[in-house]
């Protein structure tokens, strides 16, 4: 029927018969006969001939408006069925710390991976991420990894790519701020600020106590919150190198002679839930690069 509702309005449109042949690369009894199924179809007259041209009748002139519409939609549905849909965005779900302090590094946009799926990225705190782990809405994280966490050990594929150093954070105004070295006994009965994250609490307190330090510890939302605080206060506070702004006068970052806190980031994989090629690629990528650093 597409067929025949074409040559009538090829037909329509050029007034020929001799022209619609040409157009439509056929003979002038087929488009003859193409007109007449239709009028025998419709039950109407369509077309009246002239010596030198056709007119349409008024069913005509419907009936080529109404075929205009029908021949655009069925055009519109071949270019949409013949356009591959959308990539879905790669779900890349990864901690705060490392989604701020670490993007630059990870996705360049000349990555091969990055050229053939776009990715989005979903920022989450240590807790959320082993949540949304657990609630099987992410398949992979890249996230922090602490060894006291067995649960999160037994029941996923762990790929340990690199490790921090957490240094000691004071305000510029701190009394240790004009020690040239400072040991783990000058923390003796300090005021240490801590994230919400159990585990990051855990590995802090265990390298204090095996050194024998007795510290008073406050929880902070965030890095952010506990670096507002330290400016605002004589508290002290460990945090990642990558945390801190080397031009930022108002915090001092040192080492600790004889203590060294360490954590380990890489990819937690869920190995129930298959991946796909996409997912697999941006896995690659981002084990590749962070295993650099």
């Amino acid at each position: 029927m597409l067929g025949k509702l074409h040559t009538f309005q090829v037909l329509a449109e050029c007034g020929s018969y001799t022209e619609a042949a040409k157009q439509l690369y056929c003979s002038q009894p087929s488009v003859s006969q193409h007109i007449r199924y239709l009028e025998e179809y419709y039950g109407v007259k369509l077309i009246i001939r002239k010596k030198q041209h056709i007119e349409l009748t008024e069913r005509g002139i419907l009936l080529q408006k109404q075929a205009r519409q029908l021949l655009d939609l069925f055009e519109a549905t071949q270019q949409l069925m013949a356009t591959p849909a959308a990539q879905k965005p790669v779900a890349i779900y990864m901690s705060n710390h490392i989604a701020e302090n670490y993007y630059e590094e990870l996705f360049d946009v000349h990555a091969a991976c990055c050229k053939a799926c776009p990715f989005e990225i979903n920022g989450r705190c240590y807790t959320e991420l082993r949540g949304q782990l657990m609630a099987k809405k992410a398949k992979f994280a890249v996230m922090p990894i602490y060894p006291a966490d067995a649960k999160l050990h037994q029941s996923y594929d762990i790929q340990g790519l690199f490790e921090e150093e957490f240094q000691l954070v004071f305000s510029a105004s701190h009394p240790l701020a004009t020690r040239k070295v400072i040991y783990a006994k000058d923390l003796k009965h300090a005021a240490v600020l801590q994230t919400q994250s159990r585990h990051m609490q855990t590995l802090i307190q265990q390298a204090l106590e095996a050194k024998g330090v007795e510290a008073f510890y406050m929880q902070m939302t965030d890095f952010k919150i506990i670096k507002k605080a330290l400016r605002q206060s004589d508290s002290v506070s460990f945090l990642p190198l990558k945390a801190l702004d080397s031009t930022d006068a108002s915090l001092v970052y040192r080492s600790v002679k004889g203590l060294r806190i360490v954590r380990q980031n890489g990819l937690v994989i869920d190995t129930e839930q298959k991946l796909t090629e996409a997912e697999q690629a941006y896995c690659d990528h981002i084990s590749e690069k962070l295993s650099s650093f």
